[in-house]
C-alpha cells in the first residue's frame, strides 16, 4: 500500500508538471466517457432494463395482417378479437384496448386528457396492480359502469398525490367517474402520455362487428408455449376463421409480435450505431492517448532506466505508469459524468413512446458504475502497451544510447503508425455514417408534400359526445372558424378530423358506382372529413375540377375530392370527375366525385401514398371521423396566432379544454426528428473523431521529425532539396492515412448495412457519400501533414553537422 501510495504521489508530480499533456488527456477522456455515459443512460432503458410487466418475455402484442392495403401490422376488429379468444390454444388471457379522450372538467381548468378504454383482462394480462385502489371488474365491463383507473402522472400533476383520490369523482365529458384504482409511477402501454383507463364496455354488436378496425390486442402465452407455437397455433385460428366467415375474414391473417420488439422498433438499431460511434470516439481518444503516452515514455527512458538500474523491477516500472494513466482516466471519467446530464436529455429524445420519460440526469448507480467501469478500461487501453514497451526498453545501454544520440525504436514507431492508421479507420466509418444519415434527411426533406406547410397553426378541440350532437358541433365549428377568420393576419381557417403527418391510418372502404368489386381488389382509402375550406387553408392544389367549398353545404348534393392515387388507381388513364363512391358499406349514400387533388404526404414522408378521399362534414355529420383539428393559414408568424385564438373558443365553450398547440412545420419536422437527431450525434462523433485522427497524424509526424532531424539535417547538407525532404514526411503520413481509409472502406461497407433501416433514398455503400468522405480526410490528412514536413525542410544542416 506504501508503494502505492508512493506512486500515486509521483504520477501527481509528473501530470503538475505536464500541465498540457494532463488537460487535453483529461478533456478527451470527459468528452469520450461522457458522450458513452450519456448514451448507456437510453441504451440502458431501452434496451437492458426489463420492462414493467410480468415476464415481459411471455407478453405479446397481436394483429391483423393486412399488407395488402398497406398495414402489415393493422388494428384488429372487435368481432376478430372475440374469435381469437374463443379459438385460440397458445395464450393464458387477452386484452385488447382502444384509443379515449376526455375533457375533464372541475378541480381547475378544463384540461383535455388521453386515455384508453380497455378489457377487464388488461392489467392482469400484463401483470400490473393498480398501485392504490384496484382494477376492473367483468361485472363493472357488462353494467357500462362510470369508473375510472388514473395514472400516476395524473395524480401527481393535477391532485397533488391526494391519498384519498380513491373514491372521488371526475367530470370528464360532461360524465361522472369513479376514481378505482391509480396505477404505479412508471407504468406504460405503448403511449406514456395517456392519462386514464376506462371500461371498454361493448355492446353486442359491437363485440360482433369485424369490418371496423381499432383495437390493440396484447396477449400472454400459455405456460409452455413459445413463440413459434403460437404462430403455428393463430394461423390454425386464421384458417378456422376464413372458413366459418368467408365474406368478413376471407384474407384475414394475424401477426403475433413480442412485446420489445413492438415497444423499440427500429430505436433499437439508431441506440446501437449511436453507441457504437460512441465507442468509436472513446477508442480513437484512446489510440491518441496511447501515442501520446508512447512519446512520453521515450523522453522518459532514461530516467526508467536508471531506475532499473538502481533496482527497480520491470513490474513496478509498469505498474508506475498503470498508475499515472489510471489518474488520467479517472479524472476523465468525474469531468465525463459531469458533462454527461447536458447530454442525456438531447439523446433521451430517441425514447420510444412507449418506455417511461428519461430524466435529465445520470445520478444513477447503474450510469456510476458504468462511467466508474469505462474509466478504469479507457486508462488500461491507452496505458498498458506504452507501459509494457518502455519497462522492456528500460536498461542502461538504452540510457547511455539516448543520451548520446535521440533514435526512433522500431517498435514504438510501428506500434504509433498502427495507432494512427486506427484512429483514420475509425474516422473514415463514422464519417460515412454521418454522411449516408446527412443524404436519407436532405432526400426526405426533398419530397414534395403536397400542400404548403409554412404559417399554418393547428389546434385540438375534441368535443365530447355526451355535450355535442352532430348539429351543435357543426354550429361550434362554425362559430369558431368565422371568429378566427376576422383575426388580422388570418387568410383561411378549417376544422378536420386529421392533418397531414399525424397517422398513418384512418382508412375506410370504398364502393364504386356500376363497378363491383373483384376478390383480388383492395378498395381502402384514406378517409379526411372536414369543414369546406380544409384544403384550401392547406394550400392543396387541384388538379383536376375544384376543392370542396360553402357550395358543398348540408342541402347541396353530396360530393367528394379524391387524390391523384386513387384516381390513377380506379380510373388509369381516365377521369373520375362525375363517378359516384360510396364509403363503409355497400348499401351507403353515394358521392359524386367533383375534383382531383396532388397527392398530400397523409402518412408522412417515408410510408406508401395511398388512395384518399376528402368529404364535407356538413354532409357527413354522423361519420366517425369527426373533425377536432382547427388549422389556420396565416400572413404572419402563426404562432401569434395561437393565444387569440385559444381566447376564442373559451368564450365559444369555457369547459372545452384546448390540446396539441404547435405548428404545421413542428408536426412535419417531428416526422424525421429521430433521424435529424441521429445525423447530429452521427456528425458531432465524426467530426470529434476527424479532429482526433488528424490530431494523431500530426502527432507522430511532429514526433518523428523531432526524433530525425539530425538526419534531415544530413541530407540536406549533402544536397537534398527542401521539397524533397517535406515530401518524404509528407509521403509518409499521406501512407498512413491511406492505409487506415483502406481499413476504413471495407469496415463502413459491412457495419453501414446494419443502418439500412435508418436510410431513405441512398444505399449504405452509397458511393458519393464515400467518394465525398475521402476527399474530406485527404485535405485533413495532407494539413495534418503539412506544418511537419514544413519543419523537417526547415532544420538547419551546419546544426545537425556539427551535432554529428
Amino acid at each position: 500500500m506504501d508503494a502505492l501510495l508512493a506512486d500515486l504521489r509521483y504520477g501527481l508530480r509528473l501530470l503538475r508538471k505536464s500541465p498540457g499533456f494532463t488537460l487535453i488527456a483529461v478533456a478527451t477522456l470527459a468528452l469520450g466517457i461522457g458522450a458513452n455515459t450519456a448514451i448507456f443512460s437510453t441504451v440502458d432503458a431501452v434496451l437492458i432494463r426489463a420492462l414493467p410487466y410480468a415476464d415481459p418475455d411471455h407478453l405479446v402484442m397481436v394483429w391483423e395482417d393486412a399488407s395488402e392495403i398497406g398495414f402489415p401490422r393493422n388494428t384488429p376488429a372487435p368481432g376478430n378479437f372475440r374469435d381469437w379468444m374463443r379459438l385460440n390454444r397458445s395464450f393464458s388471457a387477452m386484452a385488447a384496448t382502444r384509443g379515449a379522450t376526455a375533457s375533464l372538467t372541475g378541480d381547475g381548468a378544463p384540461e383535455q386528457l388521453i386515455g384508453r378504454a380497455v378489457t377487464p383482462s388488461f392489467f392482469k394480462v400484463l401483470g400490473v396492480a393498480p398501485l392504490h385502489g384496484r382494477a376492473f371488474t367483468d361485472q363493472e365491463d357488462r353494467a357500462r359502469a362510470q369508473v375510472v383507473v388514473v395514472s400516476y402522472g395524473l395524480w401527481q400533476r393535477r391532485y397533488g398525490g391526494d391519498p384519498n383520490i380513491v373514491g372521488r369523482t371526475l367530470t370528464m365529458n360532461g360524465a361522472r367517474y369513479d376514481v378505482i384504482g391509480v396505477m404505479p409511477r412508471g407504468f406504460v402501454f405503448r403511449n406514456r402520455d395517456v392519462d386514464y383507463w376506462i371500461p371498454t364496455s361493448f355492446s353486442p354488436e359491437t363485440a360482433a362487428t369485424k369490418n371496423s378496425h381499432y383495437l390493440n390486442v396484447a396477449a400472454r402465452l400459455a405456460p409452455g408455449v413459445g413463440l413459434a407455437a403460437a404462430r403455428d397455433d393463430m394461423r390454425r385460428v386464421d384458417e378456422t376463421m376464413q372458413r366459418l366467415f368467408p365474406d368478413a375474414n376471407r384474407t384475414l391473417r394475424s401477426t403475433i409480435v413480442p412485446i420489445a420488439e413492438e415497444l423499440v422498433g427500429d430505436t433499437r438499431v439508431e441506440l446501437v450505431v449511436l453507441m457504437a460511434a460512441a465507442a468509436a470516439v472513446l477508442l480513437i481518444a484512446c489510440a491518441n492517448l496511447a501515442s501520446l503516452m508512447l512519446s512520453r515514455a521515450a523522453g522518459r527512458r532514461g530516467e526508467l532506466a536508471v531506475r532499473a538500474a538502481l533496482g527497480a523491477t520491470r513490474a513496478r516500472l509498469v505498474r508506475q505508469m498503470l498508475v499515472e494513466a489510471a489518474i488520467v482516466s479517472i479524472a476523465g471519467g468525474l469531468a465525463g459524468v459531469a458533462l454527461a446530464p447536458a447530454a442525456v436529455g438531447v439523446i433521451a429524445q430517441l425514447t420510444p413512446r412507449g418506455f417511461v420519460e428519461q430524466p435529465a440526469s445520470v445520478i444513477d448507480l447503474r450510469l456510476l458504475a458504468f462511467a466508474v467501469a469505462l474509466s478504469i478500461a479507457t486508462g488500461v487501453a491507452f496505458s498498458l502497451l506504452p507501459a509494457l514497451q518502455a519497462a522492456r526498453a528500460s536498461s542502461l545501454h538504452d540510457a547511455v544510447q539516448q543520451a548520446s544520440r535521440a533514435t526512433v525504436g522500431g517498435r514504438s514507431r510501428r506500434t504509433r503508425d498502427a495507432l494512427v492508421v486506427a484512429q483514420v479507420a475509425a474516422a473514415l466509418v463514422l464519417l460515412v455514417g454521418a454522411g449516408l444519415m446527412l443524404r436519407t434527411l436532405a432526400n426526405l426533406r426533398a419530397i414534395d408534400l403536397g400542400f404548403r406547410a409554412d404559417h399554418l397553426l393547428t389546434l385540438r378541440t375534441t368535443l365530447p359526445p355526451s355535450r355535442y350532437r352532430p348539429l351543435e358541433r357543426l354550429a361550434f365549428y362554425d362559430r369558431v372558424i368565422a371568429e378566427v377568420r376576422a383575426l388580422p393576419g388570418v387568410e383561411a381557417a378549417a376544422y378536420a378530423s386529421n392533418l397531414p403527418f399525424m397517422t398513418t391510418g384512418s382508412t375506410i372502404w370504398v364502393g364504386i358506382e356500376g363497378r363491383p368489386k373483384r376478390t383480388d381488389e383492395a378498395r381502402d382509402a384514406l378517409y379526411r372529413v372536414a369543414t369546406t375550406d380544409y384544403l384550401r387553408t392547406l394550400g392543396v392544389r387541384a388538379i383536376e375540377g375544384r376543392l370542396l367549398d360553402e357550395r358543398d353545404g348540408a342541402d347541396a348534393p353530396r360530393a367528394v375530392v379524391v387524390n391523384e392515387t386513387l384516381a390513377r388507381t380506379y380510373w388509369p388513364g381516365g377521369s373520375p370527375i362525375g363517378e359516384r363512391l360510396r364509403f363503409g358499406a355497400p348499401d351507403g349514400p353515394l358521392f359524386t366525385v367533383v375534383g382531383v387533388v396532388k397527392d398530400v404526404r397523409e402518412r408522412g414522408y417515408q410510408q406508401l401514398l395511398k388512395p384518399g378521399v376528402y368529404l364535407s362534414y356538413a354532409q357527413t355529420p354522423t361519420t366517425w371521423a369527426v373533425p377536432e383539428n382547427l388549422v389556420v393559414r396565416a400572413s404572419r408568424r402563426p404562432e401569434d396566432l395561437a393565444p387569440l385564438a385559444r381566447r376564442i373558443i373559451e368564450r365559444v365553450d369555457p369547459d372545452q379544454p384546448i390540446a396539441a398547440v404547435r405548428t404545421m412545420d413542428e408536426i412535419v419536422d417531428l416526422d424525421v426528428a429521430d433521424r435529424h437527431l441521429q445525423m447530429m450525434l452521427l456528425g458531432g462523433f465524426a467530426s470529434l473523431a476527424l479532429l482526433l485522427a488528424s490530431i494523431g497524424l500530426y502527432g507522430v509526424l511532429s514526433y518523428a521529425v523531432t526524433q530525425r532531424s539530425r538526419e534531415f539535417g544530413l541530407r540536406l547538407a549533402l544536397g537534398a532539396s527542401a521539397e524533397s525532404v517535406m515530401r518524404m514526411v509528407i509521403a509518409r503520413g499521406l501512407s498512413l492515412a491511406a492505409a487506415g481509409m483502406a481499413i476504413g472502406l471495407a469496415l463502413a461497407w459491412a457495419l453501414t448495412r446494419t443502418m439500412q433501416n435508418l436510410l431513405y433514398g441512398v444505399a449504405p455503400a452509397d458511393p458519393r457519400t464515400f467518394g465525398a468522405v475521402i476527399v474530406v480526410l485527404m485535405i485533413v490528412a495532407f494539413a495534418a501533414c503539412y506544418v511537419p514536413g514544413r519543419r523537417a525542410a526547415g532544420v538547419d544542416p551546419i546544426a545537425a553537422l556539427r551535432e554529428e
